[in-house]
């Protein structure tokens, strides 16, 4: 029995030993994790069909957004040509056999050639709603407008404007989550710090992605209408790549009112609204990796902008009393925009009612739209009668001062 404890010991002490030298073994024979530890320094642009062997769920709903279509190669996709070439009023300028890409698929479409070295957009666009072949003011300049400066850095993906190259045709993932080629290598479970995740970024930083194409102005240098390189690093701050416009340096672009004239400047009326003092930003809204309804939305009109202003708060708010059959973003997203490829089709993004006194102040709609005369039943109706329906129904809408309760009781 005296020896019981020293057999126990010593059997002890040989499974540990055997324990220990298994582990070492093991711990040698390891092998060291595939991949490799790195951030985005020096990461370089894959296209989206690498992100699609990890991600095929996000990058199927992302096909058929508008960014995915935003520029179609016509090789790999032919009937991305949605424009009718056997029409009267085709286009006697080009053939259908000239165009490489197709530019939009919704609204608009534009077709893109190469001259040399440099591709410029076909002097004609197809209204695809209208199904019918249009000019714009722009058409008799074209070879003056070469795309690499004016357009490509929000048409492709990875583009070298220098070099005159692009990764992809197309808004691709790499736009907005930074160029791919260090988190394609990364270790299993440290990819995090390769690649950007704008729904991990503050509001004004996510919001700046989009504003760094949803918005006009040039680069640092004056050469190009985008920021250039800002795609490397996205969510920084855009200031710091573009000059972007403003109503007090480029009255031109915008309305008295201070809202867009000009197209693909919703950015600019964003930073000026109470949303972007609130934090809502334009993922907020709309749905980025697919396409829900028309506008990319996460709800259709009014529903969407119900799904925070609850229905209870506004009844018994001024015009809200009467419009009960009307729309949120007829009155606080005119359509101001009437100038570009989309002349009254886009609204302001400054989120504000534009009452008829300001287009009276500025003799007229023509010189400052208004948010009543863009509606079809009052859009020939005078500014003063509107003016005076307006002012009686904030009157009427106005809550009385706690005094004049107290009296009415």
């Amino acid at each position: 029995m005296k020896k019981l404890p020293w057999i126990i010991g010593i059997i002890f002490l040989l499974t540990l030993s055997i324990v220990v030298v298994t582990t070492i073994i093991v711990v040698k024979k390891r092998e060291a994790p595939k991949g490799e530890f790195k951030d985005m320094v020096n990461a370089t642009f894959v296209g989206s069909d690498e992100c699609r062997k990890c991600h095929e769920r996000l990058y199927s709903n992302w096909k058929g957004t508008l960014h995915a279509k935003m520029m179609v190669d016509v090789k790999k996709d032919p009937a991305a040509v949605l424009g009718d070439f056997d029409a009267p009023t085709a286009p006697k300028t080009f053939k259908k056999e000239d165009i490489l890409y197709t530019i939009g698929s919704q609204w608009r479409q534009r077709y893109l050639t190469k001259v040399g070295d440099e591709y410029f957009i076909l002097p004609a666009q197809f209204n695809v709603e209208a199904g019918k072949w249009e000019e714009t003011p722009e058409d008799k300049r074209w070879k003056e407008r070469p795309w690499f400066k004016e357009c490509g850095g929000c048409h492709a993906t990875g583009v070298d404007p220098a070099k005159k190259t692009f990764k992809e045709a197309g808004i691709g993932c790499e736009s907005c989550h930074g160029p791919g080629s260090n988190h394609v290598k990364a270790v299993l479970g440290y990819e995090i710090f390769t690649i950007i995740n704008p729904a991990k970024l503050t509001p004004r930083a996510a919001a700046d992605i989009c504003g760094s194409c949803h918005n006009s102005g040039t680069d640092k240098s004056g050469e190009y209408a985008y920021p250039v390189n800002y795609r490397v690093t996205p969510g920084a701050n855009l200031r710091l790549f573009f000059k972007t416009v403003s109503p007090e340096k480029n009255p031109d672009k915008f309305w008295p009112s201070k809202d867009s004239k000009l197209h693909h400047q919703q950015y600019i009326d964003w930073e000026r609204s109470e949303h972007a003092k609130a934090g809502v930003a334009c993922f907020t809204c709309h749905s980025v990796h697919e396409k829900e309804t028309l506008f990319q939305t996460k709800q259709a009109g009014d529903e969407l902008c119900k799904s925070c202003h609850k229905p209870l708060q506004l009844e018994a708010k001024a015009s809200h009393t009467i419009h009960t059959f009307g729309s949120c973003i007829a009155c606080h997203m005119p359509k101001t925009v009437k100038e570009g490829m989309y002349a009254g089709e886009e609204r302001s993004h400054s989120f504000k009612f534009v009452g008829p006194d300001e287009s009276f102040k500025h003799d007229g709609v023509k010189n400052q739209p208004n948010s009543c005369s863009g509606c079809h039943h009052h859009k020939d109706t005078p500014l003063a009668e509107l003016m005076g329906a307006w002012s009686s129904v904030k009157q009427a809408g106005t809550p009385k001062p706690v005094t004049a309760r107290k009296e009415a009781k």
